[in-house]
């Protein structure tokens, strides 16, 4: 290891990003300590290490693991003969006992069980009421893994987070107010074993919120995971089998203060962020109401506007299917508008099934942009 008193430090200058219409204004610095926990009190030996990291402390993070490539020092034979007694566990980057995966940035990463275990920090200054901040974190399942799951995401509390614990003192469950504010997309699983995948949002604050934890947070079952290697027994015991399951590293962990400048054109065509349903279903999820909180006060202050929503698919699967699935999605997003106040007769929505693909539907990638929802937003008169 180069220093184990390296920060690793993230400060912005104003910062303007261009995306579908608003300008995304950098305000502040990340908040999260240590996020690519490369400040360490030595190197990890043994699981559960994350006490070991500067703030990352064992308790609240549930036994969260810590890897580290200064722990490669431990593997060499030069090590092993002057201390033949000790048994190590490989905790190392880049490989390690879960399977081979090199940090997104500098030199360590965090481990965790998805639905056992979570990973939590204390903010660098609690979140100002009303402020919207970009939340950002990066994760790679484990090559030794075998399932991945569509539930993670990112917690904001007042206060740490609790957990329910069996007769052993083995963590049973979270207690959550309410789900992650930022979640993965339910479409998606993350079941990349080569590459860190982001998961992000932007959150707008309660005020007060000076913790986060990133995790699972559903009890283990089958409906929350895809299995990767069929051949590998699945038992419910999860915490005696986590190799052979689900478990994911942890990298770069952001909440950045955002101010947004919105201003969409009218007659074009605009894809809505951040906008969620669970996997074939037209149900919106609670990470997609900042951004259609943001369409609806658009359309309050220019009474002027009417908006269309048009739902999309991708390929997979016949128009008899995806027609409807995607009518559906655009009419719960114009569904929520209208409970927000917004008169009916200025929403109209309609569904396109695949018909215009913006991207490869050949790729996993391709098909995660095809399925989305627009709006177009336009003068009264204009809409027949």
């Amino acid at each position: 290891m180069r220093s184990f008193g390296k920060w690793l430090s993230l400060s912005f200058a104003m910062v303007v990003f261009p995306v579908y219409g608003q300008n995304y204004v950098v305000t502040g610095t990340n908040l999260v300590p240590n996020p690519s926990f490369e400040q360490t009190r030595a190197c990890p030996k043994e699981a559960d290490y994350i006490g070991g990291v500067v703030s990352w402390n064992l308790f609240p993070n549930f036994s969260a693991d810590y890897f580290h490539r200064c722990a490669n020092r431990y593997q060499t034979p030069d090590y092993q003969s002057r201390f033949p007694l000790e048994t190590i566990v490989n905790f190392s980057v880049p490989r390690n006992i879960f399977g081979y995966q090199e940090a997104r940035t500098g030199d360590a990463y965090a481990g965790i069980s998805f639905c056992n275990e979570a990973l939590s920090v204390k903010l660098l200054r609690p979140l100002d009421k009303d402020s919207l901040y970009k939340v950002e974190f990066f994760v790679n399942l484990s090559d030794s893994s075998n399932v991945g799951t569509r539930y993670f995401g990112m917690y904001f509390s007042e206060n740490s987070i609790r957990v329910e614990t069996d007769f052993r003192m083995q963590i049973s469950g979270f207690i959550l107010d309410e789900p992650p504010q930022i979640a993965n997309p339910r479409e998606r699983y993350l079941t990349d074993t080569a590459n860190w995948v982001p998961v992000s949002g932007f959150y707008k604050a309660k005020g007060g919120e000076q913790y986060i934890a990133v995790g699972g947070f559903y009890p283990y079952s089958d409906t929350l995971v895809r299995i990767l290697r069929s051949h590998r027994s699945l038992k419910k015991l999860y915490r005696s089998t986590e190799k052979q399951l689900g478990y994911y590293f942890i990298d770069d962990l952001s909440v950045i203060p955002y101010s947004i400048k919105w201003e969409p054109e009218l007659g074009k065509s605009y894809i809505l962020e951040n906008t969620y349903f669970d996997f074939d279903k037209s149900e919106l999820l609670p990470g997609s109401y900042f951004e259609l909180d943001k369409l609806t006060g658009h359309l309050q202050k220019h009474s002027g506007y009417s908006v269309t929503i048009m739902g999309h698919t991708d390929s997979f699967g016949n128009e008899s299917y995806n027609l409807p699935l995607s009518s559906d999605r655009a009419k719960a997003v114009a569904d929520y508008l209208v409970e927000r106040g917004i008169e009916r007769s200025r929403v109209q929505f309609r569904g396109l099934g695949s018909a215009h693909p913006i991207a490869d539907n050949e790729t996993k990638e391709g098909r995660d942009k095809n399925r989305r929802v627009e709006f177009i937003l336009e003068s009264k008169e204009v809409l027949p």
